[in-house]
């Protein structure tokens, strides 16, 4: 995939400018003069692989991915990149699908030589590539997107990593929704991957109701008729989805015009704008969904800034964005702490880099990170997506947010802290 040439050179524009304003005008020549002379490396190109979807049920994240992967990068290069070497990304589409996924992985190990590989988004897409790809490889695998519970359990010698929240929480959120609003049934609509089935059942363990169907589906379909009239059977008050855009937009008009009543909490992958203008505000009025709590403060915005000055034309964004920046990241300083880019180096110094204790580097500081750890001092790194503080499974916590459709837009209502969800 190409990248506008001057997508370098307006990044550090915006990035100098920003800097330059903090410092003051005495500091601006040597401030320019560190942003114009980074970059060069002098210890070759470490290859690294992503595969994220550019087609199927989850198209709409490839892009806004791709575009968090080149911020990242271009930050590590300017920074004279781990260990001196140059970061170079290649990309392939998963089309949403496990075997595409797959066989994209294995190209990118076999065939390309990557020392890491980053994807994708699909849980079912990310299990598939771990146990057939990377895990029997040993090669380092980093998902900003999946986020099926079974990924936590996975025998994968602490090679897998993700910066994306386990849907434990989420499932467990969207119980809390449906009781918290007298519901005494509630009956669970997912789609049919390990994604879509870990979820229903933590949301099963969760309810404190009669669960009275768990349907699966599968995505693609131009009719949910006959999952729609399992689902509604009982007349659950509450029904969970767990699903993608596509297909769950195609599920909620269908409900919709069928007129089967009940409620909806929506999966944060169905929480966006474009899901409310396909399906209709006036459909949608009243629904719940809940997602991540968005992270705060000068890095977020940071790098909102800096991705609509890189990408202006950009269709879309999403939060797996700033989760790819930190993803990638994240790799490069264990990588340069490890003084290795070889996988069973890095992913020792994983945790070191990115939990406390340490001298915090946030985003936009790569080269502050490598100072640091080249002067021998811990490193605790932090991003736009938040705390990247990897746990004993690889994983990240969240607080969680409940949101609800309200005059055409999704608003959030309430914040439950991750230490409640544990």
């Amino acid at each position: 995939m190409s990248q506008d040439s001057s997508f370098g050179e307006r990044l550090k524009r915006r990035r100098f400018l920003r800097t330059a304003g903090a410092l003051g005008a005495a500091g601006m020549a040597g401030c320019l003069e560190d942003l114009q002379g980074g970059g060069d490396g002098g210890g070759g190109t470490v290859d690294v692989g992503v595969v994220v979807p550019y087609s199927g049920d989850l198209s709409d994240f490839g892009g806004p991915m791709q575009n968090g992967f080149e911020l990242a990068r271009e930050d590590i290069n300017d920074a004279g990149g781990p260990n001196g070497m140059n970061v170079e990304l290649h990309f392939e589409d998963s089309n949403s699908q496990s075997t595409q996924g797959v066989n994209a992985a294995n190209k990118l190990v076999d065939t390309t030589g990557v020392d890491a590989l980053f994807g994708a988004v699909s849980s079912g897409v990310t299990i598939s590539i771990a146990e057939s790809v990377t895990v029997p490889n040993e090669v380092l695998h980093v998902t900003p997107a999946s986020s099926s519970p079974v990924i936590s359990t996975l025998d994968d010698d602490d090679y897998v990593w993700r910066t994306r929240t386990n849907d434990r929480f989420v499932a467990r959120v969207m119980s809390r929704i449906a009781e918290n609003n007298d519901a005494s049934s509630a009956a669970v609509l997912y789609v049919n991957n390990d994604f879509g089935s870990a979820l229903a059942d933590v949301f099963e363990e969760s309810f404190e109701g009669e669960v009275t169907a768990k349907v699966g589906y599968e995505s693609g379909a131009s009719s949910y008729q006959q999952s729609l009239e399992t689902l509604f059977a009982d007349s659950p008050d509450y029904v969970a989805l767990a699903g993608y855009p596509e297909s769950g937009t195609t599920i909620l008009s269908q409900w919709y015009e069928g007129g089967y009543g009940g409620n909806w909490v929506l999966h944060t992958s169905l929480l966006s704008d474009d899901v409310i203008q396909n399906v209709g505000a006036d459909v949608m009025d009243g629904m719940y969904g809940v997602r991540t709590m968005p992270p705060s403060g000068d890095d977020t915005q940071n790098f909102v800034d800096d991705y609509e000055s890189a990408y202006p034309d950009a269709q879309l964004f999403s939060p797996y964005s700033w989760n790819s920046y930190d993803a990638l990241v994240s790799w490069a300083l264990a990588a340069h702490s490890a003084g290795s880019v070889e996988s069973a180096d890095v992913k020792e110094q994983m945790r070191p880099v990115t939990n406390p204790p340490g001298e915090a580097v946030g985003y936009g500081e790569f080269e502050s990170g490598v100072d640091l750890l080249d002067d021998d001092s811990d490193v605790d790194y932090s991003g736009p997506s938040g705390n990247v503080n990897y746990d004993e499974n690889g994983d990240v916590a969240s607080d969680m947010v409940v949101a609800q459709v309200v005059d055409g837009e999704f608003e959030d209502q309430e914040t439950i802290p991750a230490s409640e969800l544990v």
